[in-house]
């Protein structure tokens, strides 16, 4: 508890000290952007830091806590420089606004504890790889950061993200241990708080803006709700199922929610609170209205946040690049007509969009100096994706915008209740036989995104626009993971696995931000005008909510049901109770040993508990998870070659034989644990008794060369 008080201080100071900044960045309709403060201190502090030591300037520790200290000082003169409106602000509605967005950020925040400390361990999956990120970026120096799978490399992943978050750990007195799980509810924390902010600025009634919230981080897909039929009640939820729905779990599906408590620290997840500055940012509509009003060259300074939001994302998850920059493309251009659609503003505002993308790449130009990106391309192939779950998954948050622009399209063709019939029996006709030939998500997400596009440019409206265009986008999305994909190793059957992972959880934000606008516009229309078929989209809606609620409420009751373990945040606890012996050599090495130097211990398969002093530590090995460091590096002939080494290094029969392998690789320390009793000569593993022994508890020894 303690841990957990201390890590939300440190949050709701860092956001305080940021209130200024965010006074100039967003306007009052925004509530001056209050509801991303937290974000933006984080972003602005890591970047800052992170900069300063890849161009030598300071160490990263000494990096980190002056760009600290200058950012308070800049917020402090920011305060000084608009104490007059920012006093006003304060005194009037800003206090409330405050206490109301740290009220959304503390509940999700809270909310995400208690489901982490339900399933805290660190293991399984790929928390290893994340654990181990994050714990060698809380010990470095120097960046690039050291690879902990492979020692003597630098990183080749996206870390910005981890680093961030590791800034965040190093910021507070919390063991790594502890604030690993921490960020990952801070992540779903912040996202709920954020989605709420926008919501309130999008729908102007709180109701809805704890609606959006909810819809981003605490619903599920419809297979939840087909669990609870299929087993007649809210235990035994399969918590995987759910995310490995489309194509017979040949594609990954993953929301939010999934994300959030199944743990893992990566990218994709990591990035939401920074996506949802970027949309912020965009669908603010005071500051939208003034740059349209502003002369064309003072309006670019609206592009300068935006572009270092989107740069942020992009580094954080890569995947973020081609929906980002068709979302900045969309929102800021809705103010441009649609005809003629190839203009001189639409050409500026792509050839601004492509300046934004060489600056994204400027701005964090020394990470990809020293990023090798696998070989990749785009390909293209048409797929054959299932009507039925496709609805599964996104069935809840497209039924609000398919309402209402049914609503819109009928309203502005003025056509008669027989004609509307007849188009809807159409509309149906063409999805049947679409459906029978395979091809029925097309025909589907075709007619959605035509109706989204129509109605965008159907109306003067700024603001419903934006709404519009965000259907629109996620329609672009998911249409793309039908016809394209992004090349990877994963082999053909598997072809698009990340395109549809990446793509499916990018579009559920876009719609979770657009479906409650969409849902406020209905249930404001049930109200000015009572009739039952208005009544009924709203009740139509609302039990799709519901609904959509089955798959949180099952997977809470099945882990409550089977939780034979006290509650805690402390993601290594499982360690203390599973594997004592190599628990106590492995708190003993985090509490002693400082800096990088390099161990050596069992390598073997992925997803599993090999590297697991690597992990645990940050510390680098010789060889962790080989799997994955051969996606990272293109399968590299050294992977494999390392993987032997290590066998070679624990099997043979003296310290001579191996002398100049662990010289090679600068092996200070060598552990004798449960894996390497399990996998090497015994002959071998006794060599080592020759070295000094550091530390050793039961089974498990620590050796030092």
């Amino acid at each position: 508890m303690g841990s957990l008080i201390v890590w939300w201080l440190v949050l709701e100071g860092l956001g305080l000290i940021t209130l200024p900044l965010t006074f100039r960045l967003f306007s009052a309709r925004a509530d001056h952007g209050y509801g991303f403060a937290k974000i933006v201190a984080l972003l602005v502090i890591s970047y800052i830091s992170w900069l300063l030591t890849h161009l030598g300037i300071l160490g990263f520790h000494l990096s980190l806590e002056f760009t600290l200290t200058a950012f308070v000082l800049l917020n402090a003169w920011l305060a000084w420089q608009s104490r007059t409106a920012l006093g006003e602000w304060l005194a009037g509605p800003g206090r409330r606004a405050i206490l109301l967005h740290d009220g959304f950020w503390t509940a999700g925040f809270l909310f995400f504890a208690w489901q982490r400390s339900l399933g805290p361990e660190i293991f399984g999956a790929e928390k290893f790889m994340d654990f181990a990120f994050f714990n060698t970026l809380g010990r470095t120096d120097v960046l690039p950061p050291q690879d902990p799978w492979m020692a003597g490399k630098e990183f080749n992943y996206y870390y910005f993200g981890y680093l961030m978050f590791a800034d965040l750990a190093r910021l507070t007195p919390v063991a790594n241990h502890i604030a690993y799980n921490l960020c990952v509810v801070t992540v779903g924390g912040l996202a709920f708080g954020e989605a709420a902010a926008l919501g309130l600025t999008l729908t102007r009634r709180l109701s809805f803006a704890f609606i959006t919230g909810a819809t981003l981080m605490l619903i599920g897909n419809l297979d939840g709700f087909l669990q609870l039929w299929e087993k007649g009640g809210f235990t035994q939820f399969d918590y995987w199922r759910s995310s490995r729905i489309v194509a017979k779990g040949d594609t990954i599906n993953e929301f939010p929610y999934f994300t959030a408590i199944h743990g893992d620290l990566h990218p994709h997840y990591i990035v939401l609170p920074v996506t949802l500055l970027f949309l912020a940012l965009l669908l603010d509509p005071e500051k939208f209205r003034r740059r349209t009003q502003a002369p064309a060259l003072r309006s670019l300074w609206w592009f300068a946040p935006i572009t270092f939001a989107l740069a942020s994302m992009i580094v954080i998850s890569p995947w973020e690049l081609p929906v980002g920059a068709m979302v900045a493309f969309l929102l800021a251009g809705r103010d441009q007509p649609l005809r003629p659609l190839v203009s001189w503003p639409r050409i500026g505002l792509g050839v601004t969009v492509g300046a934004m993308l060489v600056v994204s790449y400027i701005l964090y130009l020394p990470f990809y100096l020293h990023f090798a990106a696998p070989p990749g391309g785009v390909g293209q192939k048409f797929a054959q994706t299932s009507l039925i779950e496709f609805l599964i998954v996104f069935g809840a948050l497209l039924v609000p915008g398919a309402l209402y622009l049914a609503g819109e399209v009928a309203s502005r063709l003025s056509i008669s209740r027989e004609q509307g019939q007849l188009l809807v029996a159409a509309g149906l006709l063409a999805t049947v036989v679409a459906y029978l030939a395979g091809n029925a998500v097309y025909v589907f997400l075709l007619v959605y995104g035509g109706a989204a596009l129509a109605c965008t440019y159907a109306t003067d409206d700024h603001e419903r626009r934006a709404a519009m265009l965000l259907l629109l986008a996620a329609c672009l999305a998911l249409l793309a993971c039908e016809l394209v994909y992004i090349k990877d190793a994963y082999g053909d059957k598997l072809y698009r696995m990340n395109t549809v992972f990446k793509l499916y959880f990018q579009s559920w934000i876009l719609l979770s931000v657009a479906a409650p606008w969409c849902w406020a516009t209905l249930a404001e229309r049930s109200q000015r005008q009572p009739r039952p078929a208005h009544t009924a989209e709203v009740v139509a809606v609302s039990a799709l909510f519901l609904i959509s609620c089955a798959y949180p409420v099952g997977i809470t009751a099945t882990r409550l049901s089977g939780r034979m373990v006290p509650s805690t945040l402390d993601g290594t606890a499982y360690l203390e109770r599973e594997h004592p012996d190599e628990f106590a050599v492995i708190k003993w090495m985090r509490e002693n040993i400082a800096d990088l130097p390099v161990i050596i211990e069992a390598t073997g398969n992925p997803y599993s508990y090999y590297a697991r002093f690597s992990a645990n530590t940050g510390l680098p090995t010789v060889m962790g998870w080989g799997n994955h460091e051969g996606l990272w590096r293109s399968h590299e002939n050294e992977v494999g070659q390392r993987a032997t080494d290590v066998a070679r290094i624990y099997n043979a029969p003296t310290l001579a034989e191996v002398a100049t392998l662990l010289d090679r690789y600068h092996v200070q320390y060598v552990i004798v644990g449960e894996l390497e009793r399990k996998d090497y000569q015994a002959d071998g593993l006794s060599k080592f008794t020759a070295l000094p022994v550091v530390f050793s508890h039961g089974g498990t020894t620590l050796y030092r060369r």
